[in-house]
């Protein structure tokens, strides 16, 4: 590697970067009371639930692209296409933060918070860009979704799990007032809202990871998005209990809704990853899983 930083180097540094600044992101909001940070006061019953699915979200985009990075560690074609969705998934993010605002001119953001945010979108961008412009990069053909492959398999959960992600970010765009997640009597705050709207554009980077999955891996890569969601899964549902009393009946996550739904998710991951590996048409696809 020379110099300081080698932008020519084959390690993908760039998406790794990107997906651990997500995930320590998240870890971060789990820990700290963001609203004192922000407003100076501690949160309240909206901005706890928000907060959390926010930490939740960053966690879940961090994890989602740290492991298609590992996989593809030595497929610099894939890498590139990867890092290609990451560069708008970072582009949305530094959008998001311009929208955030100063606190000094109606924003939520104290001036140093926001120019820190601001550069580390702005180096996200930079860093992912240089990695995209590489000359002589190779970039990974596409993958038919539709002619061939669909069935009992990963690759079919992969596309549902696409289709509803899309369809989830939607929603949460212009379809689902936030009020309804809550028990009537709390209050949707302004920085509620407002984290409400940086949630979505989480729910976009997450569906651009899938997207790269449903076009450009294989039946080893698909199967490992699915483990992975498996696990990220599991780690939402422990803690979204913890909040269970914020939430509404409308969420279906009260009770013991909650366990059953994460059971249905992780049985029916399960039994498409062995119905896949008994019915794929191509062995060798599965034999390199998390390589």
């Amino acid at each position: 590697m020379g110099g300081i930083i080698d932008f020519d180097t084959t390690c993908p540094w760039q998406l790794y970067l990107f997906s651990f600044l997500h995930m320590f992101g998240g870890l971060f909001m789990f820990i700290v009371d963001v609203c004192k940070l922000f407003t100076g006061v501690s949160c309240i019953e909206s901005e706890i639930v928000m907060q959390r699915i926010m930490a939740l979200s960053m966690v879940y985009v961090g994890g989602l692209y740290c492991m298609l990075t590992y996989h593809n560690k030595d497929k610099p074609a894939k890498i590139t296409r990867l890092s290609n969705m990451a560069l708008n998934a970072a582009t949305a993010l530094l959008v998001s933060v311009v929208f955030i605002g100063n606190q000094k001119y109606g924003g939520f953001e104290k001036s140093w918070m926001h120019m820190g945010d601001m550069w580390t979108a702005l180096i996200l961008v930079s860093v992912l860009a240089s990695r995209v412009a590489q000359k002589n990069v190779g970039w990974a053909e596409k993958n038919p979704i539709l002619k061939e492959d669909l069935g009992v398999n990963c690759k079919t959960l992969v596309l549902l799990f696409t289709a509803l992600t899309l369809g989830k970010f939607l929603a949460l765009a212009d379809f689902i007032d936030p009020s309804k997640m809550m028990v009537d009597g709390f209050e949707i705050t302004a920085f509620a809202s407002w984290t409400w709207n940086f949630i979505t554009v989480l729910v976009l980077e997450s569906f651009l990871a899938m997207l790269f999955t449903l076009l450009f891996e294989d039946e080893s890569g698909q199967e490992l998005l699915v483990k992975t969601i498996i696990i990220l899964t599991l780690f939402a549902a422990g803690a979204i209990y913890s909040m269970q009393q914020y939430l509404s009946d409308w969420m279906g996550l009260n009770g013991n809704a909650l366990w059953i739904r994460l059971g249905a998710m992780v049985a029916v991951c399960l039994a498409v990853i062995v119905a896949g590996r008994h019915t794929g048409h191509s062995r060798e696809g599965y034999e390199s899983v998390g390589k």
